[in-house]
């Protein structure tokens, strides 16, 4: 098992700036899977947990913009309009260049290494893409369903019977769960996209107002829903993996 954790940090170079009007504090306070590194912990897990806010490199998006929806909205591999689709920087090609091949191919190539490991191992590979929501609607976000959590599939990566096990796991449990909404999807490294069904993929989202209070700080319940997780890993991994 892989985790896949993109958006959990809130580290950015140095010389990063943001137009005058835009809070940076905002920004990350909206855009930020906080504390999805900690929520996303399983031992027994292979990690890959990009350092650096998805403010200076969002390495969930495809690489090429022409490729990327959210690039229409400023928001591809390098962002240029904050959360409320103000401008927010501008990157230009050289700075982009080094973004791309310095972070972004690293974190992929690092991404597809572990699951080319487990292939070699296992004959299969299973990538959890670890992220959580804001209970806050955002101007750029096209659904207002807010569940407590959010499954993300693919239609050639995630099967049915790995769908149906994660929601049952929430459901059963008392949370309400909603499948590809508000947010679709899941990472597969470019590799095996769409080439190899023994490289199966599911996103988790957990909707942030389950474990942060008011001020983006760990709430009472953060402990609970850690325990949720690591919960449902360890059945993916001790129970469903003998399925697939």
């Amino acid at each position: 098992m892989i985790l896949h954790i993109p958006h959990s940090s809130t580290k950015l170079p140095k010389d990063f700036y943001v137009f005058e009007g835009v809070s940076l504090e905002k920004e990350l306070q909206r855009m930020t899977d906080w504390h999805t590194d900690e929520l996303f912990s399983y031992d027994n897990a292979k990690r890959v947990v990009f350092p650096y806010s998805r403010l200076y490199c969002d390495v969930e998006r495809f690489r090429d913009d022409s490729d990327e929806y959210m690039s229409t909205k400023g928001m591809g591999v390098c962002y240029s309009q904050s959360s409320y689709g103000k401008p927010l920087r501008v990157v230009d090609k050289i700075e982009k260049e080094f973004i791309l091949s310095t972070y972004y191919d690293t974190h992929h190539q690092q991404l597809s290494t572990q699951v080319t490991n487990e292939l070699q191992t296992k004959g299969k590979s299973l990538i959890i893409d670890c992220h959580s929501f804001s209970n806050e609607i955002l101007p750029h976000e096209e659904s207002s369903i807010r569940p407590d959590i959010c499954i993300g599939t693919d239609a050639f990566h995630t099967p049915m019977e790995l769908l149906s096990y994660v929601y049952n796991y929430f459901a059963d449990k008392g949370y309400s769960v909603e499948i590809n909404q508000p947010f679709a999807g899941t990472i597969v490294p470019l590799r095996y996209y769409r080439k190899d069904q023994n490289v199966k993929s599911i996103m988790i989202e957990i909707n942030r107002k389950l474990y942060l209070d008011d001020d983006f700080k760990k709430s009472e319940k953060f402990q609970t829903i850690h325990n949720l997780i690591d919960g449902l890993l360890e059945k993916l991994d001790l129970e469903y993996d003998k399925q697939i």
